[in-house]
């Protein structure tokens, strides 16, 4: 790994359109970014959600691989809940991650115990203001 503390670099373009803008990630093609009401472009609210899913999938596979568990499939669903507080505006609630993962029969335990590892060592759940739950479901396969 490189030396700590890593630094992530983006940078945002409006488009001169309502809240239509255009993000750049090191190189990679331009994401559209806008309001949670823009079609067809992504909110920073659905980005949150997305990059807190998106951590404890890459935790999940890094760990199996490392205990040497087999992931056969692995696909998640997330929902963060927003809510209003008087005299503070808009904040999440909380984050839930629903990942189903499948292992071949006999590897359930094992698996368990690797969502329950990444789930505790996701950096990006530790780095939010709000709870980031995880409700796991291992299958056979």
């Amino acid at each position: 790994m490189s030396d700590i503390p890593l630094h992530y670099h983006s940078s945002y373009q409006w488009t001169g359109e309502a809240a239509a803008g255009e993000v750049s990630i090191d190189g990679s093609p331009l994401l559209p970014v806008g309001s949670p009401h823009d079609p067809g472009r992504f909110s920073p609210e659905h980005l949150l959600v997305v990059a807190a899913e998106t951590c404890l999938a890459n935790y999940v596979l890094l760990l199996a691989g490392l205990s040497k568990v087999e992931i056969k499939d692995y696909r998640s669903t997330a929902e963060g809940e927003l809510m209003q507080e008087a005299m503070a505006g808009y904040r999440f609630r909380r984050i839930v991650i629903r990942p189903v993962v499948t292992v071949a029969a006999g590897n359930e335990a094992q698996a368990e115990r690797v969502l329950q590892k990444a789930h505790k060592l996701c950096l990006v759940a530790h780095s939010l203001n709000c709870p980031v739950d995880m409700q796991a479901s291992v299958e056979a396969g």
